[in-house]
Formats: C-alpha cells, structure tokens, sequence
C-alpha cells in the first residue's frame, strides 16, 4: 500500500472502527454518543459506588479461564499463534463495545534456524571426535508439552550473532562488570581474548552480560540457569514442584537496546527508513546460547583453573574453577558453539481497545501487556494479560449499564516484548506526539504474580499516593480480613515516612518507552515471592517450556487470588486517574523523593568525589529546594481550587499531567540518545535496575581510577548542569500562568 499507514481492523465495520480508533488517538473524532450537557458533566465529581462494582465484578474464576485459553500454544512474537492471540483480543475488545484496532509493525526479529542440520549447539570436540552435545531441546515433561512439540522454539538467545567459534573455557560468575574486572586482577589475571565464557543467568539483563563479554575481548557466551539461583536445594522440579529441573533453559533476547534494531528513534511504519542489518548498533557481535544445568555441569565439573572464592560458588555438586579450559583427560579438549540464529523481518502486531472519556476524551489513561512469550508464558505475560482482560470485561460491564469515565481509558496488548520492547516502543515512537500532549499515565502489567507473598511496585513518584490509597481497597488475597495495603506494609520493607517502599523503574518491561520516551508517569507491579525463604534469581521457570498453565494452578495461585489482586489494584487505579475531577497525582511526592535521591548522592561517596574536584553543587541544590517550594505551593493551590471553573481545572491537570514531561531531555542521556529521563534511567551496568540520576553516576564511573583526566570531569560538570536545568524546568511547570523563575 505504498506509504500509508496500515491498520488491521475487524472485518465487521472495518471503516468505521479504524475511522473512531485512530480518531480517539489524534483527538478530532466527535460521535453521536456525545454527551449533550456538557457543562454538567463536565463538573461531576467521579461516582465512588463504581469502585466497589468494579472490584466485586472481576472474579477468580474467569481469570482461571482466561489463562487456560491464552496458554494453549506458545505465542511467540511474530509467529500466526500470536497472531491469533491478537486477533482474538481485538474481538473481546469489539464485542465489548471499545474502539478497538491492531497496529502491524515490520520489524527485525530473531528465530533459531529451520535449516536441517543448522542447530544451536555447544559441543566439546576432541580433535574431529565430539564428546558431548548439549541438548537441542528441552524435555517434554508434561502432556502439553509433549503434544505441542513441534511448535516449540528450541533454546536460544534472540539476536545472537551466528557462526562456528571454538576455544577455551572460562568461568565469568555472573558475567557482570565487576566479574570480569575481577578476572583481569587476579595473579596471574585470565585473558578473555578469544575464549569462551560461560555464566550464570541473574543479577543483571542477558544483553549486558553479552555485551560485557564481548567488550574483554571472549569469542563467545554460554548462560545457564544455576540451580543456586533457580532451584533451591531439595525442593521438588516442575512437574512435581515450581522449581526448574535440569533440562529447563532459560531463553530471552540480548538486544543492546529496545525497540526496532533498524528504525532506532522511529516507528517501523511502510514509510520508514531501514539501516542495513550490519550498520545496527544493537546487536550483539559475538555468539550466544543458552543451556541447562545439567548440561553446564559436564562442561563446568572438568574445567582447569584454581577454584573460585565463595561468591563465585553455585549450587552444582562439583568444585568451580576460573578456568581457562579443561584439565585431567579433557586436557586437550575446547569447546565449541555452532550458532545459527537468524534475524529477520516479520510483524509485530499490538492490539489498542478505547472506552472514550465523556468529557476529556483527548486525555488518555493506559494499562498495557504484553502478548508474546518465549514458550506457554503462563507467569510471562500470560499473568498479566489475564488480569488487563478481566479489568476490561468489568469494566465494559460497568460501561453497558451506563458508567462512562471522564477520560479515555485505553487497553494496549503489545505484540513483540520479549525480543526488546519491540511492540510498545514502535507504538510511542509513532504517537509520541500525540501521547505527549495527551496521556495522563501508563500503568504496566508484564508479570501480574510470580509468587504468593507481597507486592513488588515500582513506580514514578507522583503515583505512590495513589498506589496506596487503591492499595486499601482491595482485599488481600490470602486475608480477607485485611487489605493488601495492610500485607504490603507487614511483609514489605518501609521507608522513612513508614509507608511501604516503591521502587525506582529501570527498563526491561513496555513502561520504558513511555516513560523515556515520551516522559509519561508510569507504574510496575507484581505479586511476589518471599526473597529470604526463597533465594532465587526469578520465579524458576522464567522463560522456559515449563512455564505453563498447570505450572501456575498447582503451585502458584490454584484460586487465581493474586492475578484477581492485582487486576483489582488496577482496576481501581485507573478509575482514579480516568475519572477523577482531579487527576490523583502528587507533585510534591516527586519533589521530596527528587530531593532525597540528591541527598544520597551529594553526601555518598559519589557526591564526595565530586566536591573534592571542586563541583559546586549550588545551582542544584536551589533547583531542588525550588521543587520542593513549588509543589507544595502547588497542592496548597489545589485545596482551594474552584472545581465549577472548568478551565482552571483543566490547567491544574494539565500541570500535574507535564510534570514528568519536564524530566526529560531531547538530546538523551550521553550514549544513550534513547534514553532521556534525568532522574529515573536504567543502569548502564544493568538495564533491568533503575538508576537515580544515571547520567552523572555514569560520568563517575571510575573516575578514581583514572589519571586526571579535564575532558571527563567536564563531562561530570556538563551533565550536572543539565540536571539541574531540567529539575529547575520541573519547579516553573507547576507555577501559575503568570511564574518568575527562581535561579
């Protein structure tokens, strides 16, 4: 269709549906519905009787179904089973009433090869003679695995460079930074070059532990799940128990970014530019495979080296040593990896479902998922996609008898998550636009519950009242006597004002485009495991085969309490932020936070560095106090507010809507040009933590260590400056029309 944008809609009243969805989305649409007293309903407060009807109509029962049938096949991103997975999305939405499309994205995405004989495989060779294959894939353990088998991926690392490499054996530990900083000061200290690394899945992204290998020189990369890190010792493995057996393997992507590897920064639209495969910058250079431990224990049990202190020690019977390469009558031997994976183009396909707002319908609240799983995905995302669809069936109930909220609430199903935020990034990077004077907050739902024990919530900061004032009005789902506020608090770690502690959102999930992107307020939940009584990396069958329907309803949640929990949760907060007169978001929740982050870091070893080469934290330290100052004239300001003036409503909305737009910068992080939040980041040594202020903790990353060196310490000097501009920027957004700034 030469350059149009293509839009996949339900064949039924295809015209009309593409012409209302994409018309909520860029704001000129006006249908018939239109409520006609304006004025009046303009100045309702939100009906609070919708919450507990919301609440008490989503139920356990219809989640358990809802899981049952998306974890049928496995889905993988741009395979005709996610397809159908979308389409069958597409027609809930529809027969719900919602302005419902799919938005198609042509992008590079990555599968084993289909080639007979092209297998993904590590072997030690003997000369020409093998002396051990890893296996091609894992066990079928259970009936569904064993009747859908050859729709299966085998186990591999999305985008990992293809090629036969051989050489010696080196153990990396988790292959993070550190570890390989480690090697290099050991006496003697072990050269990577030309070696191949093998290393315990954890602690940080896959793709960092690629790219780190790569950076001290290995030839390749062998990851395996630890039993230390995913199978507590003596506990029973799937099939009899949660935790992962042997022959489970960890798949996943190991992209050096998110999104579309050849439309960085843009939408991978008809009409967009394509870099050539080899001039992308996100893809790994060096090969990389995933095993299972019992598999990682042949090449790990006959490995050379001394043995390795007690950090670097797992939980396989054998003593673990640094390597290089192998001793006793494996001497002689290397190993190899035979790595065929492809990158190529396919579709992405994300599903957007609107209930139009009554009176904004130009200001939009999101809740999205992701549909695409490596195998079954029962936990990833198969959880979370479950509890979004429960909230849009009640709702569309509430909505049928004749509830309609404030604002536009969209439902976006992302279609190609798992190789690298794929479906999610291409949407905002064609929206952006549009979502940057337009949406209100995106609230992501990936994992709905990977444990039965509290929740795990990382979020912007204007959220978190929010967060608990919606966290007190659902039931806990192991006491109903209680609320989950209540367990949150009891089981959670505090912080200094004795409220439960929300985390600090980093990358690895679809809020990271909206958030870096566009500077949209976001929130991460998930109901989770007791880390102390459990000491595992992730719930233990993450991105395996075993992840499964009968994986989550004999060992997880067999009453569907937490995925309803967390749907509830939700529910309730988007009824907030989609119907509130004024939206419940705290500026000067944000302003304290901000000005407690710089406090760790001005009086933390990082701050001291840079204090004794003379960085003058003036200029920041006012733009902090200006924050703080002008939040709290700002919420003063809203006590009084005169609610029946339309416009002064809308103008106060619209200041605590642009607030987080004022944390980003347009040029992006130094090296990261798609990274642009000053304040919340991922870590440049793990994209899946968040980092506070990581423009500067990255311009001090062992500087120390460094002989003075002007050019850098300018860097610091420059990316402090620009903090503090863009937390200045964030104090005059919230000043009335008429502001001075404060320098």
């Amino acid at each position: 269709m030469g350059n149009e944008r293509v839009v996949l809609a339900v064949a039924v009243s295809a015209a009309i549906a593409v012409g209302i969805g994409v018309g909520v989305l860029i704001g000129w649409y006006s249908g018939p519905d239109r409520v006609t007293n304006t004025y009046e309903n303009a100045r309702r407060e939100a009906n609070e009787a919708i919450s507990s009807k919301l609440i008490n109509e989503m139920n356990g029962q219809n989640c358990k179904d809802v899981l049952w049938a998306l974890t049928r096949d496995p889905h993988v991103a741009g395979t005709p089973q996610n397809k159908k997975l979308a389409d069958d999305i597409l027609a809930n939405w529809t027969s719900y009433g919602f302005e419902a499309n799919i938005y198609a994205y042509n992008v590079l995405l990555s599968f084993p090869s289909t080639v007979e004989g092209e297998d993904n495989v590590i072997r030690v060779l003997n000369g020409s003679d093998v002396i051990f294959e890893s296996q091609l894939k894992e066990a079928p353990l259970d009936d569904l695995s064993r009747e859908k088998e050859d729709l299966i991926l085998p186990p591999f690392n999305a985008y990992s460079a293809s090629g036969v490499h051989s050489g010696d054996l080196v153990y990396v530990n988790y292959a993070r930074l550190a570890d390989f900083e480690f090697l290099q000061d050991l006496d003697p200290p072990i050269n990577l070059t030309g070696k191949i690394a093998i290393a315990r899945y954890g602690k940080l992204y896959r793709g960092d532990k690629a790219k780190f290998a790569a950076q001290f020189g290995a030839a390749g990369l062998i990851l395996y799940s630890d039993p230390k890190d995913y199978a507590v010792e003596g506990a029973e493995t799937y099939p009899d128990g949660l935790y992962l057996p042997g022959t489970g393997t960890q798949r996943g992507s190991c992209l050096d970014g998110n999104g579309d590897p050849l439309t960085q920064s843009y939408p991978a639209i008809d009409s967009a530019y394509r870099l050539p495969i080899e001039k992308s910058t996100m893809l790994p250079t060096i090969p990389i495979h995933p095993i299972g431990y019992d598999d990682a224990k042949i090449l790990l049990e006959n490995m050379d080296g001394v043995p390795v202190g007690e950090d670097w020690e797992g939980g396989l019977d054998l003593t673990y040593r640094y390597g290089p390469g192998f001793r006793d009558e494996y001497e002689q031997m290397e190993v190899e990896m035979s790595i065929y994976t492809e990158n190529q183009m396919a579709y992405g396909w994300d599903v957007i479902g609107v209930i139009r707002g009554s009176v904004e319908p130009d200001r939009y609240v999101l809740i999205g998922n992701h549909r695409d799983a490596w195998g079954f995905g029962a936990i990833d995302a198969g959880s979370g996609t479950t509890a979004m669809l429960e909230i849009s069936r009640a709702m569309s109930v509430l909505v049928e008898e004749g509830w309609r909220p404030r604002r536009s609430i969209m439902f976006c199903s992302w279609g190609a998550e798992e190789q690298g935020l794929i479906g999610s990034t291409e949407w905002v990077e064609e929206f952006a636009k549009n979502l940057g004077i337009r949406a209100v907050a995106y609230l992501n739902l990936d994992v709905a519950m990977d444990g039965t024990y509290v929740p795990d919530i990382a979020s912007t900061p204007n959220l978190n009242r929010l967060i608990y004032e919606a966290m007190k009005k659902i039931p806990a789902p192991d006491d109903d006597t209680k609320t989950m506020y209540d367990l949150w608090k009891e089981r959670g770690a505090t912080g200094t004002d004795g409220e439960p502690s929300i985390g600090t959102l980093g990358s690895g999930s679809d809020y990271a485009p909206f958030l870096q992107i566009a500077g949209i307020s976001a929130m991460d939940f998930t109901y989770t495991y007791n880390s102390e009584e459990t000491p595992v990396a992730s719930y233990p069958c993450y991105h395996s085969v075993y992840e499964t329907f009968e994986l989550v309803d004999n060992y997880y949640d067999s009453q569907f309490r937490y995925i309803l929990a967390a749907g509830r949760l939700y529910g309730e907060m988007m009824r907030q932020l989609a119907d509130n007169v004024i939206l419940p978001m705290d500026p000067l929740d944000y302003a304290k936070t901000v000005a407690g982050y710089w406090d760790s870091l001005q009086t933390g070893s990082i701050g001291e560095q840079m204090e004794a080469n003379g960085i003058d934290f003036t200029y920041m330290l006012s733009a902090v106090g200006n924050f703080t100052s002008a939040a709290t004239d700002f919420n003063a300001q809203l006590e009084n507010i005169n609610k029946d003036d339309l416009l002064a409503v809308r103008r106060v909305n619209d200041q605590l809507m642009y607030l987080e737009r004022a944390f980003i910068d347009p040029m992006g992080l130094t090296g990261r040009p798609t990274t642009k939040h000053v304040v919340f980041a991922p870590s440049s040594a793990n994209a899946y933590a968040g980092e506070k202020f990581a423009s500067i903790v990255d311009a001090m990353y062992n500087i120390q260590d460094l002989p003075a060196d002007q050019e850098q310490w300018e860097l610091v000097k420059k990316e402090l400056s620009i903090v503090t501009y863009l937390v200045q920027s964030a104090a005059d957004s919230l000043k009335p029309v008429a502001f001075q700034p404060q320098y």
